[in-house]
């Protein structure tokens, strides 16, 4: 259900990316008429969407079928139990919807940590109500912690844009005089990019467990996750690592310091490539890792499968610091490009993998093949532009 309605968050027409490329020279100047502009106009166009979504949803969640959408049997979820989480998990996301705009304005300011610090207390409240909840049948607990998600998701955020707001950014708190169409235009016009990329990279990065659960069964996507979780840690390190380039690649850019770029650039290259050996040293060590993890013989390791997942991390490091630059130059044609190439592969190469190799695995395969394009591709331009 996560998976699922997570997908939401990428359709916010890529305001937060498009504030947070125009937000980094306006905090640089100083201009704080601009950045009050921006970020109230910000704010005025995701509450309207997420007005105008819930009101739509109100009605659509009435006819929809979840079993049928989730492919679960009605005997082991109620459709009254899986709705009724269904419907408080989507209220929590589009909540997250509009108070996330301050994690833009955190990437923008250069305070990511704060941001990872937020996602750090997200976990933290669901952790304690899992490790002290009492035990209760199954629909229950469904629809509980589903309540505990929604708190644990917005709380953070919502105390943070009071404490931003109050404090470090006093002078460019948003009110609603400073909305200006020109600046919604241009948070928009960026945002419009920046959000094709987001879907089309959606498409092949968070469909796995849906595309597992339908064409195998819901409970390989426990096994994908088990595999997914130990391979995955070495890819998020980095990607956390990554968070701030973007934004210092920008205001790089406005400064016109071309050879920080390309210093970085280098330094960010071996970074990936060490990360990524990293990963196939990992492989001996799997079983080893899932008895730790899970108990003694919960899985038996698949080396094939721990191949391709090293293959399937790896990429995701190599993508990151691609991103990472091109975003930063606010050039995002060839991400737009390739991303489009790669979902209109994946789903017709997921389906034949999977039927030839009889297992989840085909999904996983179909991504490496889908993310490989445009690993390729971006290093040529980026190449080209610092060399220009």
């Amino acid at each position: 259900m996560l998976s699922v309605l997570s997908w939401i968050l990428t359709f916010d027409l890529g305001v937060g990316n498009g504030l947070r490329n125009h937000l980094v020279p306006a905090l640089l100047h100083k201009d704080w008429i601009k950045v009050k502009k921006y970020i109230t106009s910000a704010y005025v166009i995701v509450g309207v969407l997420v007005i105008s979504v819930a009101v739509v949803s109100f009605f659509l969640f009435q006819i929809i079928n979840w079993n049928r959408i989730f492919n679960i049997s009605e005997i082991i979820v109620p459709q009254v139990t899986l709705s009724t989480t269904v419907y408080i998990i989507f209220i929590g996301v589009i909540l997250q919807f509009f108070f996330r705009i301050i994690s833009s304005v955190l990437y923008a300011m250069q305070k990511s940590a704060l941001n990872h610090l937020l996602g750090l207390f997200s976990s933290i409240i669901i952790l304690v109500y899992v490790w002290i909840a009492e035990p209760t049948n199954a629909y229950i607990s469904m629809i509980q912690l589903a309540t505990v998600y929604v708190i644990a998701i917005n709380a953070p955020l919502l105390f943070a844009t009071f404490g931003v707001f109050m404090n470090s950014l006093n002078k460019g708190r948003p009110q609603l005089r400073f909305f200006d169409k020109s600046y919604a235009k241009d948070v928009l016009k960026l945002g419009g990019v920046f959000l094709w990329v987001q879907v089309m990279y959606m498409c092949i990065t968070t469909t796995n467990e849906y595309l597992i659960s339908w064409l195998v069964e819901p409970a390989a996507v426990v096994e994908y996750t088990t595999y997914n979780r130990i391979f995955s840690l070495i890819s998020t390190v980095i990607v956390l690592l990554l968070t701030p380039i973007w934004s210092a690649v920008t205001r790089a850019v406005v400064e016109k310091n071309h050879l920080w770029i390309n210093s970085l650039y280098r330094r960010l290259n071996v970074l990936a490539f060490i990360a990524t050996v990293g990963l196939f040293c990992l492989i001996p060590f799997l079983h080893w890792a899932f008895n730790v993890w899970l108990g003694e013989s919960t899985y038996k390791v698949d080396y094939i499968f721990a191949l391709i997942f090293a293959s399937y991390s790896s990429l995701f490091i190599w993508n990151g610091v691609l991103s990472s630059i091109a975003n930063g130059f606010g050039r995002l044609k060839v991400q737009s490009v390739c991303f489009t190439i790669g979902v209109v592969i994946k789903f017709p190469l997921a389906w034949l993998l999977v039927d030839m190799m009889n297992s989840w695995i085909g999904v996983v395969l179909a991504n490496v093949v889908a993310m490989s394009i445009y690993v390729l591709f971006q290093p040529v331009w980026i190449k080209k532009w610092l060399t220009k």
